[in-house]
């Protein structure tokens, strides 16, 4: 058997070990505990008390019995083969228990205990090497450092401390958070909503977010799935597991530790903007996972993933019975990207007749506080209909005289004719607690939280309904192309020549400016007569970061005296930098008027690999931040959402009398830009800035361009 058999085979037996953790017909507690308030003792109890049917098996060499159940000195004392082992002992015995596990083929553990590589070096090596030993046998081991897990569907096991034991339901939950996890299970409770399966990760040695994503993805009982995610391990792999399961269910993940995303230092325009923090959204993103702020957004969104089908669309209907807060909620809904529906003219006319004249009948609809259920269910019986409306929202202010009771039931009699996602905001009380987990619907308490959950379902929806991207190859590219940046690493540098990075995305398709690099005056002269005025001179050395800043680019040269005066312009900046004679090429190319200048770039993130930046261009970059990432390799989909997330991006489409642009030259540009830099993963850092886009038919020209590459 070949080496490639022997890791397939070891890949599937992992998978099953981990099926294995889930599905035991017997567990062993090693470290269970007589002493009330000890975490061994709560252990045992929430397996016995959460219903499982299989064997528990105490195990403490100092009890003879534990919660009335025969205790076990160690693990070769018990008399059956054990498919799950918790560990809740001294760190110390760990090790020792992971070496007896695995010489009798125990497949599957937990450890509680911490005191590992949270710790410092020392519990690391430890922690190192227990995973080590069981990798033995392909033992999958979740933790150390963690809270346990749970299954709520046979067979039923609570392996964790936690003091309450969720709901059977269709959600599962992944967290690299013990304590947050305690927080989940009794919120969730509260809400009715219930879990498939439960997973506190703790210094995920072994056992990862990645590999619950795969152990869920077929797991028939589990609908959506919830994550508190710390850190990836694996981020590239995540990416390709997280984009396989959104295929099939929503993953909706809030990550921490936003604010020391951009931490990271950084000379050029893409690495100054594109930071760890837009690495991970682009990453997410195209993996079609949603990614929410707080753990409140969690919930929101889990109400509704849980509850309703997608959306077709993004045009929502409000119907209220209160004016301001029927704002509030279409303040929300724009700022959130959404659209408020156009009613038809046959919905209008039957709202107009049927309804009191005080009724506001465009959206949104204001029933005003008279509005009953009688009203409620008429509108929304004509609104469910009119094909211009994807969803709706239903804002209940409670007055005296009708309860939110009779509107909720409305809504339910509404969700059960039709697919179109409802979502309640019943305002003015805690009713969420009361009532929500009742209905067939999402129940909030204010507009803004229905909304983001409203616009998750609909980015996740459009995500979920749009083709499997292709990849275009827009280029065959020629080996001495290739051969550029080899041969750079050779004479170890880390930056291009002009002339490399030039000749590098001219073999990616870009086109230049007719241009020359010189070194004296004379060479200045003769090439703008070759070029033809007006042109461009400009620093062309790796040694200035920002050349505009510093008087290294003069424009719109238009006649020999003014080349004269531009070339001493340049020398003396050279001076000032104190920058020695063999140094100081010069650039001379040909200046376009016209063209909207836009910004194209790559930065490799350590995590999350190289990340395509599309942008406003010019020398505003960094000020305006009118950019958008992609993961590279990316499709002419992603490419073209890129570009339409710009706020600059009317601007293409012809503003104020200009002519439009050609938007799939630029698309075909992000394109090459992905190939380019999917091909040369030595490239750390790659700015385009500016690249002219012009009207159809002519082809976009990179004014200036400069690569970084690692050694």
């Amino acid at each position: 058997m070949n080496s490639s058999e022997n890791s397939k085979n070891d890949f599937n037996e992992r998978i099953n070990n981990l099926n294995i953790m889930f599905n035991p017909k017997s567990i062993a507690v090693i470290g269970a505990s007589r002493r009330k308030g000890s975490i061994g003792r709560a252990i045992l109890k929430n397996i016995i008390d959460f219903g499982f049917e299989g064997t528990v098996y105490p195990v403490n060499p100092n009890a003879k019995s534990v919660n009335s159940i025969k205790c076990y000195p160690d693990l070769n004392s018990i008399p059956e083969q054990i498919d799950l082992i918790i560990i809740v002992t001294p760190s110390k015995f760990v090790y020792q228990i992971i070496v007896d596990a695995v010489k009798l083929n125990i497949k599957s553990a937990v450890i509680i205990t911490a005191g590992f590589k949270e710790i410092g070096s020392e519990g690391e090596k430890i922690e190192l090497d227990i995973i080590n030993y069981a990798k033995k046998i392909n033992m999958r081991i979740v933790g150390p450092n963690c809270m346990g897990i749970i299954h709520c569907h046979g067979p039923k096991f609570n392996a964790t401390f936690a003091p309450r034991s969720p709901l059977p339901g269709k959600i599962g939950f992944i967290s690299q958070s013990g304590a947050l996890g305690v927080v989940v299970l009794d919120y969730a409770s509260q809400l009715g909503l219930g879990f498939s399966k439960f997973v506190s990760l703790g210094n995920t040695s072994d056992v990862s977010a990645t590999d619950m994503l795969r152990n869920l993805k077929n797991d028939e009982n589990t609908d959506v799935i919830l994550s508190y995610i710390e850190s990836f391990t694996d981020p590239w792999n995540f990416s390709e597991v997280a984009t396989e399961v959104s295929r099939k269910k929503p993953i909706i993940i809030v990550k921490s530790g936003k604010t020391a995303a951009g931490a990271r230092a950084a000379s050029s325009h893409t690495g100054a903007l594109a930071t760890n923090e837009s690495a991970l959204t682009a990453t997410l993103s195209s993996a079609g996972v949603v990614r929410v702020s707080t753990v409140e957004e969690l919930f929101d969104c889990a109400m509704a993933f849980s509850k309703l089908k997608l959306p077709k669309g993004n045009k929502v209907c409000v119907v209220t019975n209160a004016g301001g807060p029927g704002t509030l909620t279409t303040d929300a809904l724009i700022s959130q990207g959404l659209r408020l529906s156009v009613l038809s003219n046959q919905t209008k006319k039957i709202l107009k007749e049927n309804l009191s004249i005080e009724t506001s009948i465009e959206n949104p609809i204001d029933l005003i506080a008279s509005g009953g259920p009688k009203e409620f269910e008429f509108t929304l019986d004509a609104v469910i209909k009119d094909e211009n409306v994807d969803s709706i929202i239903v804002i209940f202010v409670p007055p005296i005289m009708i309860h939110s009771q009779k509107i909720a039931e409305v809504i339910n009699k509404t969700l059960e004719k039709s697919d179109k996602p409802i979502l309640g905001v019943i305002m003015g009380r805690n009713i969420l607690i009361e009532e929500g987990k009742q209905h067939l619907f999402p129940m909030y308490q204010f507009p803004e939280s229905a909304v983001h959950a409203l616009r998750a379902l609909t980015v996740y929806g459009q995500w979920r309904n749009q083709p499997i991207e292709k990849l275009e190859k827009l280029i065959n590219i020629p080996e001495e192309i290739l051969q550029i940046i080899p041969n750079a690493i050779k004479d170890n540098r880390r930056n291009l020549t002009t002339n490399e990075a030039q000749e590098l995305l001219k073999g990616y398709g870009f086109e230049f400016p007719d241009s020359r690099i010189i070194i004296t005056i004379y060479n200045a002269v003769n090439s703008a007569k070759e070029i033809t005025y007006p042109v461009v001179l400009k620093m062309a050395t790796n040694l200035v970061e920002h050349k505009t800043d510093e008087g290294g680019v003069i424009t719109d040269i238009r006649s020999e005296k003014e080349l004269v005066e531009a070339w001493n312009k340049i020398q003396r900046s050279y001076d000032r930098l104190e920058i020695i004679k063999k140094d100081r090429f010069v650039l001379i190319q040909k200046y376009y008027r016209g063209g909207v200048e836009m910004a194209l770039g790559a930065s490799v993130d350590k995590q999350f690999g190289p990340i395509i930046m599309v942008g406003t261009g010019g020398i505003l970059i960094e000020i305006l931040e009118d950019v958008s990432f992609g993961r590279a390799p990316i499709s002419r989909l992603t490419a073209r959402k890129m570009i339409r997330k710009l706020k600059g991006y009317p601007l293409l489409l012809g503003y104020r009398g200009d002519n439009p642009v050609d938007i799939k030259a630029l698309e075909d540009s992000v394109l090459k830009l992905s190939q380019l830099v999917s091909d040369n993963r030595q490239i750390t850092d790659l700015d385009i800035n500016p690249i002219l886009i012009f009207e159809v038919n002519q082809k976009p020209i990179v004014l200036d361009a400069r690569i970084k590459i690692s050694i």
